[in-house]
């Protein structure tokens, strides 16, 4: 019998900086917020606090990227790894030319603080990821004999193991029940008037052009729970759907969050269309859906042998 080749073991150097990219939008806003007590910010943070500024910094195109590269060096891949050398490159010349153009003119502002928070953990994490044996621990690791939480059998099919399966069907009832709470959300948006500006032209309009947003927002932002669905019904078919169940349930668990900050903000908002009780039933919707998916995409990514 052959012995499968063991992979190199994984640094928690790697999965601690991994984790403060996948963290950045969470970090930002915790340093952000806590500037906005002592200093007055450029804009457009100016007037940013709370969830306004959670929801500005989570929705930011910028801050995708280091969560993308943050997911990718979680589970130690290559050519992230060189991404990600390139990205920081990039953003330790952007911090310093920030900082270095504010201390020539001796005009500091807000920005030169964001900008050395940016430097430090850029920087830090360029100089970790070059050395040789976080290198030797990107390398791809031999063939195995086993497939991640799957082993091939006759006829094409796949055999996975019990808890996938157990797993997959989960996912499949989390799916269903994501499609209801869209459904109940149609529901609520078409109950009353959003905007109550009193009688005149334009007002009917404006009211269904925001429901039917407000709508497509948190249908988006639910849609990748369909996919979710989609590979967990291909492993309950014997498929070999586990690397796109675990791509898909990570884009689920930041849509999830993205969905709870939107639902968080326009609670806030006099004459939202929601009710308390809607608004619970997102709440618990995302925090179980968050939770629910960062275990599914860990145990589809786990070596496991078919029983």
């Amino acid at each position: 019998m052959s012995v499968a080749a063991q992979p190199p073991l994984h640094s928690r150097g790697v999965t601690l900086l991994a984790w403060v990219l996948v963290a950045t939008p969470l970090l930002q806003w915790a340093y952000v917020s806590a500037l906005s007590y002592f200093t007055i910010l450029e804009p457009p943070l100016t007037a940013s606090r709370g969830i306004a500024l959670a929801i500005q910094l989570f929705f930011t195109p910028g801050n995708i990227v280091p969560v993308a590269l943050g997911v990718g060096l979680l589970f130690r891949s290559e050519w992230t790894r060189r991404v990600a050398r390139v990205v920081f490159v990039i953003a330790v010349a952007l911090g310093a030319w920030v900082i270095g153009t504010q201390a020539a003119r001796a005009q500091l502002d807000s920005n030169a603080l964001l900008a050395m928070l940016s430097l430090a953990i850029c920087g830090v994490s360029l100089w970790y990821f070059g050395l040789p044996r976080v290198r030797e621990e990107f390398r791809p690791a031999a063939p195995r004999n086993t497939t991640a939480a799957s082993a091939p059998v006759a006829g094409g099919a796949v055999a996975h193991s019990r808890a996938l399966v157990v797993a997959a069907c989960i996912e499949a009832m989390l799916g269903l029940a994501a499609a209801f709470l869209v459904a109940y959300l149609y529901t609520q948006l078409t109950t009353r008037p959003l905007l109550d500006f009193g009688p005149g032209i334009g007002v009917t309009e404006a009211d269904e052009l925001l429901r039917k947003f407000l709508f497509v927002a948190f249908a988006l932002l639910l849609a990748p729970h369909a996919l979710t669905t989609y590979a967990a019904i291909g492993i309950l078919l014997g498929r070999d759907t586990t690397r796109a169940a675990r791509r898909y349930a990570l884009i689920a668990c930041w849509t999830v969050v993205g969905a709870a900050l939107v639902a968080a903000w326009l609670a806030t908002r006099e004459g939202f269309v929601f009710d308390a009780r809607a608004a619970r039933y997102i709440y618990l919707f995302c925090g179980a859906s968050l939770a629910w998916h960062a275990f599914f995409g860990y145990t589809v990514s786990r070596p496991r042998v078919a029983r």
